[in-house]
């Protein structure tokens, strides 16, 4: 709020300023009254009004109404316009903050109800910030405005008034903290909610496939009807204020009314049917106040309750991020020699990795494989800093990567992971994903858009030729061919209109296209064909020059061709060497070799084991009791 002083300050003015007016009206009408009655200033003498005096009040009137209306519409083009900015300013932040956010978070976060909070949860706040701060000004200078005026008229029958406050303080106080917390709980389901029907449309192929549909129906209706139930609690707090309010407020009024008649009837009284009328109208002008009383406390409460829930993702920090004092901003190149050195890795009581020592020369095409949970993923993980080693060090170019800036690293690295994620996008876009130049205003967080044209809709379109030499090295330029539309083919969500050979051709085509100083494949080749994998790899081979290459594989026929093979089990690095070298040895990776060729040749095909029934009936055939890894 304080990024928009200057609204809120006018906005806040211009309340008092049309609240006051929005009296003189009935002072006005006062003196009309009195005037025809003969009781102006209380002195039954006193001559009547003329025509001409009734006119000039009249257009008084009219003057104050337009005034109050006018300073009415300058408190909505600063305050509300403001409210609009801050909604903007606070996602625009939110979702930057959301970037730097590491993969711990979003392994607890939960989708649907990130969105729920950037869509339901923002605009409770917004309008907090907006008709909630201009009613509370307005209620408030309403009140002492209004009371000012009734205390200068009648001071008894202002009591009457103030007798009712402590009553609707007291009600109000109870039921804001009701309407808190039920909020609160509505708020929580229907993050649920979101989150279940997040999931049912990303997965919509498991749950036909399983022909689950029905049951998918009733938990959804379930969780449906819960949040209903919630809602209908928060009604149940939420509706009774204004109703509340206006009984008090008739109790009022009969009240006035009956005790204003009398001190107009007392003998020698200077109360004027004026002034009653006056006293009346004032206290009408209150009624409206009084019952945003209690809609106001629900806004404010919402909004603050949606503020919270903001402020916990406001508040989450990364785990793995650049450190003042230990990062050096001075590191803006990498050549890609990595070592690691006796790194530890561990999962509460689970050991992934166990003194892992490994030095890989820039330019070497390293290739890694073993048993499933071997630890194999959470190597490149660890080289991306997509988490931190329990003990040990990870070093590029000597270089611990606590010391190299986040932003230096990850540009530096590409990675392909085995189930890529594609944008609903067009091919050339989603290859090109991490070499387009966003040619957007560039706003810093924290900082105000106040009067800023919105951005143009800038064409992203990468570099053609670029995404076209990627799609060919990654053996994806054949079958883009094939489309009717070529590059510019529309995927959709999560590329789903893709095969899933095709998806990881397209995903190693976006990590080859931004040339990268280190490239890891983390079985990024299981979803192709034998055929294809040899043209993904000579297009490897061809750019590996120079670069550093982790492949993560578990078909031998992948690693064959790499400079060096790693062999992870348990945690260890238990075998190293190139692919005749690790032969010779006759160990893990000769056996993993033999059982391959084996199942291969029952199956008259030159892929490794891909059923896991094949590889039993070779294990049974062949007498072999040995570990089959895939």
């Amino acid at each position: 709020m304080r990024l928009h002083t200057r609204q809120y300050l006018i906005g806040l003015v211009a309340v008092v300023i049309a609240t006051s007016v929005n009296l003189l009206p009935f002072y006005l009408i006062r003196l009309t009254i009195d005037g025809l009655t003969g009781q102006v200033d209380a002195n039954p003498a006193t001559p009547g009004i003329t025509l001409g005096t009734a006119a000039f009040y009249a257009l008084g009137i009219v003057v104050a109404a337009t005034t109050a209306g006018f300073f009415m519409l300058v408190m909505r083009r600063q305050i509300v316009v403001a409210s609009r900015q801050s909604e903007y300013e606070i996602r625009r932040d939110l979702f930057a903050h959301l970037q730097t956010l590491d993969k711990p978070y979003y392994d607890r976060a939960r989708t649907g109800d990130l969105m729920n909070r950037l869509t339901g949860d923002l605009s409770a706040v917004r309008e907090m910030l907006g008709f909630g701060a201009w009613q509370i000004v307005n209620i408030v200078s309403g009140f002492l405005s209004a009371f000012t005026v009734m205390f200068s008229l009648s001071w008894q029958l202002t009591l009457i008034v103030v007798a009712i406050v402590p009553v609707i303080v007291g009600v109000l106080t109870y039921l804001a903290r009701q309407i808190n917390e039920r909020h609160r709980l509505a708020q929580e389901q229907n993050s649920l909610i979101s989150a279940r029907a997040q999931e049912n449309f990303s997965g919509a192929r498991v749950v036909k496939g399983y022909a689950i549909e029905d049951r998918e129906i009733q938990d959804y209706r379930a969780m449906n009807l819960e949040l209903l139930r919630r809602n209908i609690a928060l009604t149940k707090v939420d509706g009774p204020l204004r109703s509340f309010m206006s009984l008090l407020l008739g109790l009022a009024f009969g009240l006035i009314l009956l005790m204003g008649g009398r001190l107009i009837l007392e003998p020698g009284s200077t109360f004027t049917v004026g002034m009653f009328v006056q006293f009346v109208g004032t206290l009408e002008r209150l009624t409206f106040p009084m019952l945003m009383i209690g809609w106001i406390t629900g806004i404010i409460q919402r909004g603050m309750a949606s503020w919270l829930r903001l402020r916990e993702m406001f508040d989450a920090q990364p785990l793995v991020r650049d450190q003042s004092g230990r990062t050096d901003g001075r590191i803006r190149d990498l050549h890609g020699d990595v070592t690691f050195q006796n790194v530890t890795l561990r999962y509460g009581q689970t050991t992934v990795l166990d003194d892992v020592n490994l030095q890989i020369p820039a330019g070497t095409f390293l290739g890694i494989t073993g048993p499933t949970g071997s630890g194999k993923t959470v190597l490149g993980q660890l080289l991306t800093r997509a988490m931190d080693p329990t003990s040990g060090q990870v070093k590029i170019d000597g270089h611990e990567l606590r010391v190299i800036p986040l932003a230096t690293l990850r540009d530096a690295i590409s990675v392909v992971p085995q189930e890529p994620f594609l944008f609903s996008d067009t091919i050339a876009n989603n290859i090109g994903f991490g070499i387009e130049a966003r040619d957007l205003p560039d706003v810093p967080t924290g900082v105000s858009v106040v009067g800023a044209p919105p951005p143009e809709d800038i064409p992203q379109t990468p570099d053609p030729a670029r995404v076209r030499e990627a799609a060919r090295l990654a053996g994806l330029l054949d079958d883009v061919q094939d489309f009717p539309q070529g590059f510019d083919t529309m995927l959709g969500e999560r590329g789903v209109t893709l095969s899933g050979g095709q998806r990881q051709r397209t995903a190693i085509a976006r990590a080859i296209v931004r040339e990268p100083r280190i490239l890891i494949l983390d079985d990024s080749l299981s979803a192709v064909d034998t055929e294809t994998e040899r043209r993904i790899l000579d297009g490897l081979r061809e750019v590996s020059q120079g670069r550093t290459v982790i492949l993560v594989a578990h078909r031998v026929s992948t690693l064959r061709h790499a400079d060096q093979i790693v062999v992870l089990d348990g945690g260890r690095v238990v075998e190293q060497g190139s692919h005749d070298e690790l032969l010779a040895r006759n160990g893990h990776y000769a056996q993993l070799e033999r059982l391959q060729r084996l199942a291969s040749d029952l199956d008259n095909e030159d892929e490794a084991v891909a059923d896991p029934e094949t590889a039993a009936t070779a294990l049974e055939k062949n007498g072999l009791e040995q570990k089959v890894t895939r």
